[in-house]
Protein backbone atom coordinates (compact mmCIF):
# COMPACT_ATOMS: atom_id res chain seq x y z
CA UNK A 1 0.00 0.00 0.00
CA UNK A 2 1.32 3.42 -0.93
CA UNK A 3 2.07 5.89 1.82
CA UNK A 4 -0.43 8.70 2.20
CA UNK A 5 2.16 11.30 1.24
CA UNK A 6 2.84 9.41 -2.00
CA UNK A 7 -0.87 9.52 -2.75
CA UNK A 8 -0.84 13.28 -2.17
CA UNK A 9 1.98 13.69 -4.65
CA UNK A 10 0.08 11.64 -7.24
CA UNK A 11 -3.39 13.12 -6.63
CA UNK A 12 -3.61 15.28 -9.76
CA UNK A 13 -2.30 12.52 -12.00
CA UNK A 14 -4.65 9.96 -10.47
CA UNK A 15 -7.59 12.33 -10.80
CA UNK A 16 -6.86 12.91 -14.49
CA UNK A 17 -6.60 9.14 -15.04
CA UNK A 18 -9.91 8.68 -13.24
CA UNK A 19 -11.59 11.29 -15.45
CA UNK A 20 -10.25 9.48 -18.54
CA UNK A 21 -11.53 6.15 -17.28
CA UNK A 22 -14.99 7.66 -16.80
CA UNK A 23 -14.93 8.94 -20.38
CA UNK A 24 -13.76 5.51 -21.58
CA UNK A 25 -16.58 3.81 -19.68
CA UNK A 26 -19.11 5.93 -21.56
CA UNK A 27 -18.06 4.36 -24.87
CA UNK A 28 -20.97 2.38 -26.30
CA UNK A 29 -18.83 -0.34 -27.90
CA UNK A 30 -17.19 -1.76 -24.76
CA UNK A 31 -17.60 -5.41 -23.93
CA UNK A 32 -18.72 -6.37 -20.45
CA UNK A 33 -15.19 -7.52 -19.58
CA UNK A 34 -13.67 -4.26 -20.81
CA UNK A 35 -16.22 -2.30 -18.78
CA UNK A 36 -15.48 -4.31 -15.65
CA UNK A 37 -11.72 -3.91 -16.09
CA UNK A 38 -12.07 -0.15 -16.49
CA UNK A 39 -14.45 0.02 -13.55
CA UNK A 40 -12.01 -1.89 -11.33
CA UNK A 41 -9.23 0.56 -12.21
CA UNK A 42 -11.57 3.51 -11.58
CA UNK A 43 -12.55 2.22 -8.14
CA UNK A 44 -8.88 1.89 -7.12
CA UNK A 45 -8.02 5.38 -8.37
CA UNK A 46 -11.11 6.80 -6.67
CA UNK A 47 -10.03 5.26 -3.35
CA UNK A 48 -6.52 6.66 -3.75
CA UNK A 49 -7.94 10.12 -4.46
CA UNK A 50 -10.32 9.93 -1.50
CA UNK A 51 -7.47 8.88 0.81
CA UNK A 52 -5.36 11.81 -0.36
CA UNK A 53 -8.23 14.26 0.12
CA UNK A 54 -9.00 12.93 3.59
CA UNK A 55 -5.34 13.26 4.57
CA UNK A 56 -5.32 16.83 3.26
CA UNK A 57 -8.53 17.64 5.19
CA UNK A 58 -7.07 16.26 8.41
CA UNK A 59 -3.79 18.09 7.93
CA UNK A 60 -5.63 21.37 7.21
CA UNK A 61 -7.76 20.86 10.33
CA UNK A 62 -4.63 20.21 12.40
CA UNK A 63 -3.05 23.40 11.07
CA UNK A 64 -6.23 25.38 11.75
CA UNK A 65 -6.26 24.06 15.32
CA UNK A 66 -2.74 25.41 15.76
CA UNK A 67 -3.74 28.84 14.49
CA UNK A 68 -1.26 30.52 12.21
CA UNK A 69 1.60 28.36 13.45
CA UNK A 70 2.81 25.49 11.28
CA UNK A 71 1.19 22.24 12.41
CA UNK A 72 3.56 19.67 13.82
CA UNK A 73 2.05 16.71 11.98
CA UNK A 74 4.34 13.94 10.78
CA UNK A 75 3.75 12.84 7.20
CA UNK A 76 1.50 9.82 6.87
CA UNK A 77 0.63 9.67 10.58
CA UNK A 78 -2.87 11.12 10.56
CA UNK A 79 -5.64 8.64 11.28
CA UNK A 80 -7.23 7.62 8.01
Amino acid sequence: MARTTDKLKNFESNYEKLEQLVRDLEAPDLTLKQSLDLYEKAVKLSKDCEDALEYARQKAAAMADKGDEKADVAEGVLDL
